[in-house]
């Protein structure tokens, strides 16, 4: 269930992971030999795969990639943020093929093309983090690969047993130094709405820590303080530069 990105994120909501209504297929973008280092080919060939050849940009190892996922998570998340962007990742070039770090079911790598595929309409938007070394790219990578495998974190807990979205470049980029967006309690977002407020009472009685709470009112309570980094801001941090949106 990761997506929240240039959106707020919700912790607290008990849901699995946001599904397209079709069926996700594998795709691999590779360059032939010699063009390893031409980036921008990645994209228009992940572009033309998802039908979205709205224009060309070129990727680097660190870039962050925001979509819309879609599902009743999204449309919570909207609600309460008022972004589209649901949930986020970090480009990694590996062997001259595009992938996704990225915490979704739990932290994984998705090739590019199908990581496209899986978000609303195709539409995704790029930035990319300015004045910053590619040692510092290099750091940051390595410790969201560390992470691979750490489940998703459906209540958006600051630990990191368990990691959301949007927490994880936060996690990875501040080994290289860099602090990325700004936390905000929960109680910040726009919560106060049918599509939050209906996912919120489905499923109070499983967050860790309302376990000694008797009602979904006491629950409500005591997540309102709880810390949140959202892909909204990130994406607002201003480090952050947009390289491209088809949004």
């Amino acid at each position: 269930m990761p997506d929240f990105c240039h959106a707020r994120t919700l912790r607290w909501l008990r849901l699995e992971p946001d599904q397209g209504t079709e069926t996700m297929k594998q795709h691999s973008i590779r360059f032939p030999a010699g063009v390893a280092g031409a980036i921008g080919i990645l994209a228009i060939i992940a572009l033309l795969v998802t039908g979205r050849l709205d224009a060309a940009p070129s990727l680097r190892d660190g870039d962050l990639i925001f979509q819309q996922l879609q599902g009743r998570q999204s449309v919570a998340i909207l609600a309460a943020t008022g972004s589209p962007l649901t949930h986020m990742g970090i480009i990694h070039i590996r062997d001259g093929e595009a992938f996704v770090i990225e915490a979704y079911r739990r932290v994984e790598e998705t090739p590019l093309a199908e990581w496209i595929e899986r978000g609303r309409a195709g539409h995704y938007a790029l930035y990319r983090l300015e004045g910053i070394s590619s040692e510092q790219i290099a750091t940051a990578l390595d410790a969201a690969d560390a992470r691979k495998g750490v489940p998703y974190d459906i209540f958006f807990r600051p630990d990191e047993a368990a990691i959301y979205c949007s927490e994880l470049p936060r996690i990875a980029f501040a080994a290289a130094g860099i602090s990325l967006g700004t936390e905000q309690p929960l109680g910040d977002l726009a919560l106060d709405n049918e599509p939050v407020r209906s996912l919120f009472h489905e499923r109070w009685q499983d967050h860790p820590d309302c376990a000694a709470e008797s009602s979904p009112d006491a629950c409500w309570e005591r997540i309102q303080s709880q810390p949140i980094i959202t892909p909204a801001s990130i994406a607002d941090d201003a480090r952050a530069e947009l390289i491209f949106s088809n949004f």
